[in-house]
């Protein structure tokens, strides 16, 4: 082979060698048909390897996106954390070490806090060894700030929430990155503040909630609006955004929660 294949994919690698495969039967053909070495054979024979080389890097890109897009929809459409794990927890391993492995633990971390189990969320984090860029490093923040205050770590996600906002600010030449994670960063000090029994940011939490585009986002708004207006006494607006996240929270941790909260 040319170069080793990236993909942790079946699929993908099965891509890759069928078009090696057929690039092999059509250099034999190419030879067997010349029946000796002439410039047209080496010509064709060096065009047969340079398409083969770009076809296969091609293919298996294309395959491994669609992988990963369908390991997601698990996640983020059907919100079925424990389904997605199931497919993509040997993905990281399979992973070749650099920014690709880095985010598919990040990938892999996030199907855990979406089924409940933040400690194991924690670990895989970790286990990535996430960092060494503006968008890696905040990321990583940002996730383990999330874990640490869903899991009742109040303080110690404060902690990371500072380090994340002195990160941020770090960031040149990417203000939309930077723009950005100040909203994540906001939303998460949201979070602490109604959790700690005080009031949020109401207007802001209403404007984010229809403008943002993936469903788990959604639900970690409302879990910060429904604290926020049991903080603010208005039970029944509380009982109002409970019962949505009940029906829009599928099999994610969301749903059990906010059932025990609108028993409490």
């Amino acid at each position: 082979m040319i170069y080793h294949m990236r993909s942790p994919y079946t699929k993908a690698k099965v891509a890759y060698i069928s078009v090696w495969a057929l690039v092999a039967i059509l250099i034999l053909f190419i030879w067997v048909r010349d029946k000796s070495s002439t410039p047209s054979s080496l010509i064709s024979t060096l065009l047969a390897l340079a398409i083969g080389f770009f076809t296969s890097r091609l293919l298996e890109n294309l395959v491994s996106s669609t992988e990963t897009t369908r390991n997601l929809g698990y996640l983020h459409m059907e919100l079925d954390p424990e389904k997605f794990i199931a497919s993509y927890s040997p993905v990281p391993q399979k992973t070749r070490k650099g920014k690709d492995r880095m985010i598919s633990y990040a990938y892999l971390s996030s199907g855990y806090e979406a089924k409940g189990d933040f400690q194991k969320a924690l670990e895989t984090l970790e286990e990535g060894e996430i960092g060494g860029s503006d968008s890696l490093d905040t990321l990583y923040l940002s996730s383990k700030c999330r874990y640490l205050l869903e899991g009742g770590k109040i303080e110690e996600a404060k902690a990371v929430l500072k380090a994340l906002e002195e990160r941020i600010e770090k960031i040149q030449d990417n203000e939309k990155l930077k723009d950005n994670q100040k909203q994540v960063a906001y939303i998460l000090s949201e979070r602490i503040e109604v959790e700690e029994g005080g009031k949020g940011d109401e207007e802001y939490l209403e404007g984010r909630l229809k403008c943002s585009q993936y469903k788990i986002g959604r639900l970690e708004i409302l879990s910060a609006m429904a604290l926020h207006y049991r903080n603010a006494g208005k039970r029944d607006k509380e009982k109002e955004i409970l019962n949505r996240i009940i029906k829009e929270g599928g099999k994610t941790w969301y749903t059990a929660w906010a059932e025990k909260r609108l028993k409490a």
